[in-house]
């Protein structure tokens, strides 16, 4: 352990947050005091070089705020999602390819980000939809998934889903059943309809944000996507149900691929900036 980081340890000793960010870190093993605090509520190790998070990481029981964001992680052990009081998980821009089993289990996170990782569809268990009974937001953006997370109609308060720039067609109809969803990013993927059942949505107040942009949709759409209102108008008409369920039998979606890997490629190299949130209604 270097001078410095032995240091900041030690000064974090008496301390209920411990910030560790952008101090060389590549293994958690070079800080072993770390998982005997249990007393911390709050631990930063962003911009390091942490390929591992040991299974110790447990034993951070009053641990609320935990980030990982922009280090070289590829799996997570799993006894993180045992972790009782933490409340918001910041992931953002590692190498995640899978999930733990077990990792839905958290049984209080709010606030969950894994945006520019190489999760798939595949890297989500059923088990993931437990988290519906807390989960407030969460951050998907650039990935690699070809559908929404299973089980959407489980995440009853859910207010913040971000999905952009992945490899989705389809929106699942029972993303209705999200009834606080106020911000859903879905720009960047290959989705040509929306289900009739959005239009119970409300993404029309001062704080709500919806983005559909730069997605194949049909003519149908396209030409009514001049503001979200305008959208869901006629998403909520007869007309646009017939249209739905003749395209959805006739199976047409688009099978256009656009070429995010060159972006993807350096994504571990540069700094990650979510997109800024905004309303009401005309970001499409």
């Amino acid at each position: 352990m270097s001078r410095a980081l032995r240091k900041a340890v030690e000064n974090s000793k008496q301390k209920k947050e411990i910030h560790l960010a952008d101090e060389g870190i590549s293994a958690l093993e070079d800080v072993p005091e770390l998982f005997s605090a249990r007393h911390i509520t709050k631990l930063i190790l962003s911009h390091n070089k942490i390929t591992e998070l040991p299974a110790e990481i447990s034993n951070l029981t009053g641990l609320e705020y935990l980030n990982l964001f922009n280090n070289q992680l590829e799996d997570l052990p799993s006894t993180i999602s045992t972790l009782p009081k933490l409340r918001e998980l910041n992931l953002a821009l590692n190498r995640l390819c899978e999930l733990p089993r077990g990792f839905g289990s958290f049984p209080s996170l709010q606030i969950l980000d894994m945006t520019y990782n190489n999760l798939s569809s595949a890297s989500f268990s059923a088990n993931f939809a437990y988290l519906g009974g807390c989960l407030k937001a969460l951050f998907l953006g650039d990935n690699d998934l070809n559908r929404f997370p299973p089980n959407m109609e489980k995440f009853i308060l859910l207010e913040v889903l971000i999905l952009r720039d992945n490899d989705i067609a389809d929106v699942p109809s029972t993303i209705h059943a999200c009834q606080k969803l106020s911000t859903l990013q879905l720009q960047g993927n290959q989705i040509n309809v929306l289900p009739p059942e959005m239009a119970r949505l409300n993404f029309l107040t001062e704080k709500s944000c919806f983005k559909i942009y730069d997605n194949p949709l049909i003519e149908e759409l396209q030409s009514r996507s001049t503001t979200v209102k305008q959208l869901f108008d006629y998403v909520k008409t007869e007309e646009y149900r017939l249209i739905y369920a003749e395209f959805n039998e006739a199976g047409k979606f688009t099978k256009v691929k656009r070429d995010y890997r060159s972006a993807k490629k350096c994504r571990n190299t540069k700094r990650h900036k979510v997109p800024a949130l905004s309303g009401p209604g005309w970001n499409l």
